[in-house]
């Protein structure tokens, strides 16, 4: 009996032992102990740090790197002393922020960002970047101010439709909503097969555009190529007119003297004042021209001949000339086809059209030959031969004459060399021009018609599509595309008017 009661106070003791030794150990884990006090510290500040205890974790990317040594109140803020593992360097551009474990969960220290561009923290220093943006209370303060603001809404809704009257105006809401479904859904099923047809167009259309884009880029490029050449050209014109002017800012030049030579001002003075004599002796009857001015026969006349200059210049006013250039690319033989073309238009419903067109295709010329022969005694035999010669470079020439009702226009005259006649349609304050073409009606082969559209998109230039020669059996009808320049008589004014012109 006395061995056993020794065994079992030896048992107690080694128990007892043990449990100390594990409470022990369990509080220098909660405390951190076991880091051995090894690491640096940094300190950051929060506004808020409600639920963080002393010796929580500090991780990065959710590996525990360091706790939290102390948490202090300075100068009305947190300030939180982390104590971080030697082997763990932090950045000085390392946002720090509270975390939560679940909704319950315990509150820990998370370090995330830092690139290698900025210095490594030492021992002492401080993070200065902190965030709580995700903390459960800052979310739940906005849930509150969400749902305090959907309440304001929802009393805004009531006070509109709350009541007799505003039940009676959703009920005719809900009527209208029900009568509006039905008529579409009846709209959309007796144009369905409309829809349908319309979208298959419509993607058959973006096929034509996809094969045309990729079978023409050469084309499109020798447009695009053409279009910046011209702009050069005009840059080099706006730069010989800056020289111009600074030669006269300079004072070289007879407009510069004309300018800046003071002396033309004492002559400008003595001009004015000799004007200004003159028209006292006129307003005091005296000279011929003041006869002429006083005298009620004399204003009559002149009256009577100023009213047929003025007539005469309302009509010079309504003239209007513009010049045109188009580079159209065939699709089908890849070549490109030129117009130059000159309208001269008296009147806003009448204009005349001159050009001149370079057509890859060339002319073509039809010889027929006769030849008699006569064998023996018989009959003369007449032999008739057709020989057909196409000349590449071909230059034709446009000379047409057009009239114009509203947005509809007819011309009529010459179309690249040959008679024939042609339709334009004008659409959003003439920046769409939809045009049709029939010309060339020969006996044997059917007339050249072309059609497409012209897009005017900005101030000087246009674009261009449609099918050329679509009515021919020979082969040569193609889609094109293209790109067109236009000046009008403004333009070639100011063009024509400040260009200096060269010395020799």
């Amino acid at each position: 009996m006395a061995f056993k009661t020794g065994t079992e106070i030896k048992v107690g003791i080694f128990v007892f032992m043990a449990l100390a030794a594990l409470a022990y150990m369990s509080l220098q884990v909660g405390k951190g102990a076991f880091m051995g006090g090894k690491g640096y510290k940094l300190t950051v500040f929060f506004d808020n740090v409600t639920g963080l205890k002393t010796a929580s974790p500090v991780e990065i990317a959710g590996i525990e790197v360091g706790t939290v040594k102390t948490i202090e109140l300075f100068e009305g803020r947190a300030r939180l002393t982390l104590l971080i593992h030697d082997d763990v360097k932090i950045r000085s551009d390392a946002v720090a922020s509270i975390k939560s474990r679940g909704v319950l969960g315990d509150k820990f220290v998370e370090i995330h960002g830092g690139s290698s561009a900025f210095p490594e923290l030492a021992d002492g220093q401080r993070i200065m970047r902190s965030d709580r943006s995700a903390d459960l209370e800052v979310l739940f303060e906005k849930v509150g101010q969400i749902a305090d603001d959907v309440g304001l809404v929802a009393k805004s809704v009531a006070n509109v439709f709350g009541g007799t009257e505003g039940e009676r105006d959703m009920r005719r809401i809900f009527h209208s909503l029900r009568d509006l479904t039905v008529n579409v859904n009846e709209l959309v099923q007796t144009n369905l097969k409309t829809i349908n047809r319309i979208v298959e167009n419509m993607d058959a259309f973006s096929g034509d555009l996809r094969d045309i884009s990729g079978t023409n880029k050469r084309g499109i490029e020798r447009i695009v190529q053409n279009l910046a050449s011209a702009s050069d050209q005009i840059k080099d014109t706006l730069t010989q007119m800056g020289d111009v002017f600074g030669k006269i800012n300079s004072g070289r030049g007879p407009m510069a003297k004309l300018v800046n030579d003071p002396d033309m001002g004492e002559d400008m003075k003595k001009t004015m004042a000799s004007l200004q004599s003159a028209a006292e002796k006129i307003d005091q009857g005296k000279g011929t021209l003041g006869r002429l001015i006083n005298e009620d026969t004399t204003s009559k006349e002149l009256d009577k001949a100023l009213e047929g200059i003025n007539k005469y210049l309302e009509k010079q006013d309504s003239f209007r000339t513009s010049v045109d250039f188009t580079s159209e690319y065939l699709a089908e033989s890849g070549d490109t086809k030129s117009y130059l073309n000159l309208k001269l238009q008296p009147s806003e419903d009448k204009y005349y059209l001159l050009g001149i067109v370079d057509d890859p295709h060339g002319r073509t010329k039809k010889t027929e030959t006769v030849t008699r022969t006569k064998v023996g005694n018989a009959n003369w035999v007449e032999t008739r031969e057709e020989e057909e010669k196409t000349e590449k470079t071909g230059i034709k020439f446009n000379a047409q004459i057009a009239k114009r009702w509203g947005d509809f226009t007819l011309r009529g005259g010459l179309f690249e060399s040959t008679g024939g006649a042609g339709a334009d349609y004008y659409l959003w304050d003439d920046r769409v021009r939809l045009f049709f073409e029939a010309f060339d009606f020969d006996q044997d082969d059917p007339p050249h018609l072309k059609s497409g559209l012209k897009f005017y998109f900005l101030k000087n230039f246009y674009a261009s599509a449609g099918f050329d020669d679509f009515a021919s059996d020979s082969g040569d009808s193609s889609f094109f595309t293209g790109l067109g320049l236009f000046f009008t008589d403004e333009d070639l004014k100011y063009l024509f008017s400040d260009v200096p012109i060269p010395k020799n």
